[in-house]
């Protein structure tokens, strides 16, 4: 009960100081913290499918950056986020930011400098900030494998250097009877520690037995890539006799049992450390958005001028955590308002996350009520429901999930129900899901689709993700992706990408879009208005078909380190609409970026109708990173790209600067310059100057302010030359909890 009073003390008290909020889709998902054995892994997570591109800077340092790419979503959020780490001891407190100024990537901001390495998670959804435990933290032991009869885990032994007067082969025989000990207990961590200093001793007695028993702790400890090493080393040294025979048999079954996925079918109960801790922690933040357009035409009577932006965005972010040795609980909610000034402007409120949930890493299972996000296992999004997750093996996890999708601003209610299996990892480097979901909306079944995801990461920095949706409703694929990263030395990365997929996904709600429908009065806005108007299940199914694209998208893209200082990147995309013109895909994909943006500036608007007409896109990008650029530890990004389509060109370049020029101070700036040519012979010249400041003003409070100009040059042989400026500021605050 302490944790639920905790948690509703903070909830009144920012409840008391909501204003009314702001809309658009979240990319930012969680931060967690795991403990490894030498590391501390901070986990960064994102509700749709992320590509990671490259990052920097490639030493020790306080500020990261981190280049990403967004293959499931129609154009990059610029909605600004915010999460904070959670409350830990082996890692710095950090600030998560996205997007960081006029590029696509994430900020991670450290209290201190630190050493890191980046990768990307297995899942396909996110990062991993691989960060050295400090000196003074014990590291923790491996999870064990399954085993018959799990023992409970060892308490790192010191183990003494030889004593006065006793010999080598004394000590080493020792050590090895007392490791025989603690094997005949199910100590093995504890074995496999005394075994490692008998072999550490010059050669005797002792050492072949040592070698022998060390493959068997480990084995039977279920570290069996380790255990078949050590027996390999066993046979390089000692290849002959009747104990050579035993430990060959010995790799045999360590064979069969990486073979058949695991060592047994009885589930190892894990390491319980005594814990007992309550936490709650999250942040609170609110910033005043302005911006003003001047228009100015020809004709001076043509002239306007008007505000375009006046609101105030406020998000609340809340994790209370109760831990009791196997027992983990959160009750997580984050809310985003928007009190917006415009006349006719409409107040919007939106709970991203209301959840409960309770775990237990002893039996393996997780409970989650309420609303969560649904990024894997067939989920098309954040949704009001339940999920159960039950490790069936340590390899085999069942989650079965049902609801109802969160939507806003539609006339019906979809709900689903499905099954997914987590699969690995297998060989070490392997893992997957395989996924089964059926949706309905009005009595209609909206969605029927099976697929999986296939994963591949290795730590020598070689990962592969793919993903596949086959609806059997419609007979259709969905979507089949692939994406890849390569790092073929400590300077060099490749990556790849191939995307193929329906736009929008196949869904019988999207017939609601048709021209067939929208021509009827009244309109019907639902399945159900549909089916009332008149149409069958299998018109409304063939339209729902009509109304999507097929879109395919090509990348390959390489990152070099090419001085301590400077990196250099870059990537070539090849983007294509195999099929039709589709007022739904459009007005879907036209929704989603407005619903991720306040304001769409007329270039991006235009870019995106041109993306649908049909035909070949190539764009060409080069990315260079440096650091101690202008100023002391500052940062500079420069970033030129050449996109050609069917109906228009664009050109840019974008410069953004990262300094701090005194403690608790930091400033960002940018220069944005775009030509924009749109068939027939429409140019537009754009230039964009941003500049942000912010102060941390206390250890957990900081103030952010922002200001930028956007003029832009419309050459027009029809309505002749217009002018745009846009000016836009904002000013906010952010508490951390």
């Amino acid at each position: 009960m302490n944790i639920i009073r905790k948690f509703y003390h903070c909830l009144i008290m920012f409840c008391l100081l909501l204003p009314s909020m702001a809309y658009a889709e979240q990319i930012l998902d969680k931060v967690e913290i795991i403990q490894n054995k030498t590391e501390a892994d901070i986990h960064i997570d994102f509700f749709t499918q992320v590509r990671y591109l490259r990052h920097s800077p490639n030493k020790a340092s306080s500020y990261i950056q981190v280049f990403l790419e967004f293959p499931q979503l129609s154009a990059a959020p610029t909605q600004r986020e915010t999460l904070n780490s959670p409350p830990s001891d082996i890692v710095p407190s950090f600030t998560v930011n996205y997007p960081d100024l006029k590029t696509s990537s994430l900020a991670i901001r450290f209290k201190t400098p630190v050493k890191f390495r980046i990768t990307p998670d297995n899942s396909g959804r996110g990062i991993i900030i691989h960060v050295p435990l400090p000196k003074d933290v014990k590291p923790v032991e491996p999870e064990a494998a399954p085993i018959p009869a799990p023992a409970p885990a060892a308490i790192p032994i010191e183990i003494p250097g030889i004593p006065a007067g006793m010999s080598t082969d004394d000590y080493a025989g020792k050590l090895v009877a007392e490791s025989r000990v603690a094997s005949g207990l199910g100590d093995y961590a504890k074995a496999i520690e005394l075994l490692n200093a008998a072999l550490n001793v010059p050669p005797n007695s002792h050492s072949q037995d040592a070698q022998e028993l060390i493959g068997l702790a480990r084995e039977k400890n279920g570290e069996l890539a380790k255990a078949k090493a050590e027996y390999e080393l066993y046979l390089k040294l000692y290849p002959e006799g009747d104990s050579a025979k035993r430990v060959r048999q010995h790799i045999a079954n360590v064979d069969a049992a990486t073979k058949a996925g695991a060592t047994s079918t009885v589930k190892a109960k894990k390491p319980i450390r005594e814990i007992d801790e309550t936490t709650v922690y999250g942040s609170w933040d609110q910033y005043y958005y302005d911006a003003h357009s001047h228009d100015y035409n020809p004709s001076p009577t043509a002239n306007t001028h008007r505000q375009d932006q006046s609101m105030l965005m406020s998000s609340l972010n809340l994790t209370a955590r109760s831990r009791k040795n196997q027992y983990d609980s959160k009750v997580v909610f984050r809310n985003r308002q928007t009190m917006n000034f415009l006349p006719g402007g409409a107040d919007r409120d939106r709970t991203d996350a209301a959840y409960v949930e309770v775990a237990n890493s002893d039996t393996d299972y997780l409970v989650r009520v309420g609303r969560q996000s649904g990024n894997s296992g067939g989920v098309l999004g954040r949704f009001d429901g339940g999920l159960f997750r039950y490790g069936l093996s340590p390899k085999l996890r069942v989650n079965l999930v049902a609801g109802s999708l969160d939507e806003y601003r539609v006339d019906y209610k979809r709900h689903f129900y499905g099954i997914n299996f987590d699969i690995g990892p297998i060989a070490e480097n392997w893992s997957g899901n395989a996924f089964f979901i059926n949706q309905e909306v009005d009595n209609v079944t909206d969605r029927r689709a099976v697929g999986g995801e296939v994963r591949y990461f290795s730590n020598s920095g070689r990962s592969v993700y793919s993903y596949l949706d086959y609806d059997t409703m419609f007979s259709r694929l969905n979507t089949f992706m692939v994406q890849g990263n390569m790092q073929a030395d400590e300077a060099t990365n490749y990556n790849m990408l191939f995307d193929h997929r329906k736009s929008p996904i196949l869904q019988m709600v999207n017939s609601i879009s048709s021209p067939v429908l929208t021509a009827l009065t009244p309109q019907p806005t639902s399945i159900r208005q549909a089916l009332q108007s008149g149409q069958t299940v299998e018109t409304l199914r063939n339209l729902a078909i009509s109304q999507t694209l097929d879109t395919d998208l090509y990348l390959l893209g390489a990152t070099r380190q090419v001085t301590p200082k400077w990196q250099l990147g870059g990537d070539v995309q090849l983007s294509r609409i195999t099929s039709g013109d589709s007022a739904a895909a459009l007005a879907a994909a036209k929704k989603a970026l407005l619903d991720n943006n306040p304001f769409i500036d007329p270039v991006t608007l235009q870019s995106l109708t041109n993306s649908f007409a049909g035909g070949n896109t190539w764009t060409y990008h080069v990315q260079v990173v440096g650091l101690d650029t202008i100023f002391k530890d500052d940062t500079s990004v420069l970033s030129a790209s050449y996109t050609s389509g069917p109906t228009s060109s664009v050109d840019s370049f974008i410069y953004s600067n990262v300094m701090v020029p005194r403690d608790k101070w930091r400033l960002d700036s940018s220069f944005k310059v775009m030509q924009v040519n749109t068939n027939p012979s429409i140019v537009q010249y754009v230039l964009s100057p941003t500049i942000r400041a912010s102060y941390k003003l206390r250890e957990k409070a900081t103030l952010e302010a922002e200001i930028g100009l956007e003029v832009s040059n419309t050459l027009d042989p029809i309505n002749g030359h217009t002018r745009t400026f846009r000016d836009f500021t904002f000013i906010g605050y952010r508490i951390d909890i």
